[in-house]
C-alpha cells in the first residue's frame, strides 16, 4: 500500500507499508477519486496546524475489494463515498445517537489518515453507497453538498427568504444551488471575478464583487432595504465576520461555517448581532445529510463537475500541494485520478 505523508511542513514522502486487511465492521477500497482542496493545501504547509505525519486528502470516492466477515450492506464491487468526518463512537453525543456532534471528532486529511493512497481500511459505518447515475467525478463532492444542506436546515431557510452568502467558494457556490432548490434567493459575495462569473454560469444570478462594490449597499437595493433574513458566513473565504453580521436583517440568521485545517482567526464585534437580536450557528459538518446529497445528484438540482479546473494523477500530488496557493481561496478544484 502506498501513501502520501506529509512528515512536517512542506515536505511531502511517499511511503510503502504492509497490505492491510478488513476486520469485523470495516471494508478495504480501492481509492479512485479524491480531491486536492484547500485543508489539504493548509496542512501541507503547516499552517493548518496538523499533527505530523499525516496521510492528506478529505474526500474520496473508493471500490470495495474486500470485506469484514461481518459486513452485509457493502459488498465487493460497490462504490462508496467515505465521509470525510469520524465520529468516536463512545462519547455523550454518539451514545445518544447524534455523531455528528461527536465530542471527539476525527476530520480525515487533518487529525487522522486521509486518502491521498492507493488503498485504504475504513468503517463501514463512514461509507455510503453510490448509485449508478451518480459519476465518481459528482460523488466526491457529497460532504460540501452535505453542509449545505445543514446550512439551510439550521438557517431554518424559507422559500423566499433572501440567503446572503460569504464567499463563491466551492461550498459557497454549492451552497446557493441548494438554496435555489429549497426556493430560497442566494446573494453570493466575494472578491474573486472568475468565482463569481463560475457562480453566475451556474444559475446564481445575484452575485457582488466586494472589490467593486459596497456588499452591504448592494444586498440592501437587491432586498428592497430590509437586508438577508439569512446569512451563510464562510470561513475559509477570508471575509470578515463583522462584515457578515452588518448584511443580517433584524432578527435574522446567521450560520459560521468552517473546519479543521481551513479556519483562519475570526476575529469580529458582536455588538451588531445583539442589538439586532440575531441568532448565531456554528457548522463543521454535514450531519449524515450524505442521502439527500446524492438525491440531489441524482436529480440535477446541484452541479459540482464544472468546480473541477484540473486533473491529476497520484504521482502528480507533490506539484499539486507544492503550487497550491489558487485552491486556498475561489471555486477551483483539482482532482486525483488513480490508476
Amino acid at each position: 500500500m502506498k501513501a502520501w505523508m506529509v512528515t512536517s511542513a512542506h515536505n511531502l514522502e511517499l511511503v510503502e507499508g504492509p497490505s492491510e486487511s478488513a476486520g469485523n465492521g470495516c471494508v478495504k477500497i480501492k481509492v479512485l477519486e479524491s480531491l486536492v482542496a484547500a485543508p489539504d493545501v493548509n496542512v501541507y504547509s503547516g499552517k493548518a496546524g496538523a499533527k505530523f505525519p499525516v496521510c492528506p486528502g478529505g474526500f474520496c470516492v473508493g471500490m470495495v475489494i474486500e470485506t469484514g466477515a461481518d459486513i452485509r450492506d457493502l459488498a465487493r464491487g460497490d462504490r462508496v463515498y467515505v465521509r470525510s468526518q469520524m465520529s468516536c463512537g463512545s462519547c455523550a453525543a454518539c451514545r445518544a445517537g447524534k455523531s455528528w456532534k461527536c465530542e471527539n471528532m476525527k476530520v480525515r486529511g487533518f487529525n487522522t489518515d486521509g486518502f491521498m493512497r492507493d488503498f485504504a481500511v475504513v468503517r463501514a459505518a463512514d461509507c455510503v453507497k453510490i448509485p449508478d447515475r451518480v459519476k465518481d467525478d459528482e460523488a466526491v463532492f457529497i460532504d460540501y453538498i452535505s453542509v449545505a444542506v445543514q446550512t439551510i436546515a439550521a438557517l431554518d431557510v424559507e422559500k423566499g427568504d433572501y440567503i446572503a452568502i460569504t464567499g463563491a467558494g466551492t461550498l459557497g457556490i454549492i451552497l446557493g444551488q441548494v438554496a435555489l432548490y429549497y426556493q430560497a434567493v442566494p446573494i453570493v459575495i466575494d472578491v474573486d471575478a472568475d468565482s463569481l462569473a463560475a457562480a453566475k454560469n451556474l444559475g446564481l444570478y445575484y452575485t457582488v464583487d466586494a472589490s467593486e462594490t459596497d456588499p452591504r449597499t448592494k444586498i440592501f437595493h437587491i432586498t428592497g432595504g430590509k437586508m438577508a433574513e439569512r446569512v451563510a458566513h464562510i470561513a475559509s473565504a477570508g471575509m470578515s465576520v463583522t462584515r457578515s453580521i452588518d448584511f443580517t436583517s433584524r432578527g435574522g440568521r446567521l450560520a459560521i461555517i468552517g473546519r479543521p485545517g481551513c479556519v483562519d482567526t475570526l476575529p469580529c464585534s458582536l455588538e451588531n448581532a445583539v442589538r439586532n437580536e440575531l441568532s448565531v450557528t456554528c457548522i463543521t459538518g454535514g450531519a449524515k445529510n450524505d442521502q439527500v446529497a446524492i438525491n440531489m445528484l441524482v436529480g440535477k438540482a446541484v452541479s459540482v463537475t464544472p468546480l473541477i479546473t484540473n486533473t491529476i494523477s497520484f504521482g502528480e500530488i507533490p506539484a499539486a500541494l507544492q503550487n497550491g496557493s489558487e485552491l486556498l481561496r475561489g471555486h477551483k478544484k483539482t482532482l486525483i485520478r488513480y490508476d
